[in-house]
């Protein structure tokens, strides 16, 4: 897999939304929703949903919400980095929903109005202006969606070992190098682990009889 440089595009759109404008966030979290939101997905099993009482789209837009925040501090080299960036927001905004919830308490952050104004150095801008719409797609892009739900139900199946070595190889588009570096193991050992791993996703998905739809694309 060749490393992806953040390409004109995003760094314009960064280097935009840091200075607080709200249209270029909005266009780069579009850029990208569909992206973070399978991995909140992935990473929020239908047990903890009911046990939190949130949906995936509270999470996604509680990780943007700390996005805009943390933005300013943050310069991706790549856009997997820019990935690993927000998929460990997504990790820890779920952390945090799950230690509200062992305190008996409910965090209501994850409950915040669309319509909510949110300060931005170039003054204000509204919540659901920020959040991009899942809206309607065409045809291609339901039939896409419908294979990817499937391939992530399969995945649902594997230890969370497995699933975030695929998440962070499939999803993010690390390197083996960047993810041993993340893992603490040797580049090797890493791939060996995420082969075992895919292999065991593609052995389910033939048992499943949905071989020729795997895909992550």
């Amino acid at each position: 897999m060749a490393v992806r440089l953040v390409d004109s595009v995003t760094r314009t759109l960064i280097r935009d939304g840091k200075e607080g404008d709200a249209n270029a966030l909005s266009t780069l979290f579009a850029r990208y929703q569909e992206r973070v939101l399978r991995i909140v997905r992935l990473r929020l099993s239908a047990p903890l949903r009911d046990r939190l009482r949130l949906q995936s789209m509270d999470i996604l837009q509680e990780t943007f919400l700390h996005a805009i925040r943390k933005l300013k501090d943050f310069e991706p080299t790549t856009e997997a980095s820019f990935l690993h960036w927000l998929s460990r927001i997504v990790e820890n905004v779920i952390r945090d929903q799950i230690d509200y919830s062992r305190a008996g308490k409910r965090d209501t952050a994850a409950e915040r109005s669309l319509d909510q104004s949110i300060a931005l150095q170039s003054g204000h801008a509204h919540l659901r202006d920020l959040i991009p719409d899942e809206g309607t797609s065409p045809t291609q892009a339901v039939v896409r969606k419908g294979i990817r739900s499937i391939v992530d139900n399969l995945l649902l199946e594997l230890e969370e070992s497995e699933r975030e070595l695929i998440i962070q190889r499939k999803l993010e588009g690390l390197t083996f190098g960047e993810m041993a570096a993340e893992l603490g193991k040797s580049e090797d050992a890493v791939r060996k682990l995420f082969n075992r791993s895919f292999q065991k996703l593609i052995a389910l998905a033939e048992k499943n009889k949905v071989s020729e739809r795997l895909g992550f694309g």
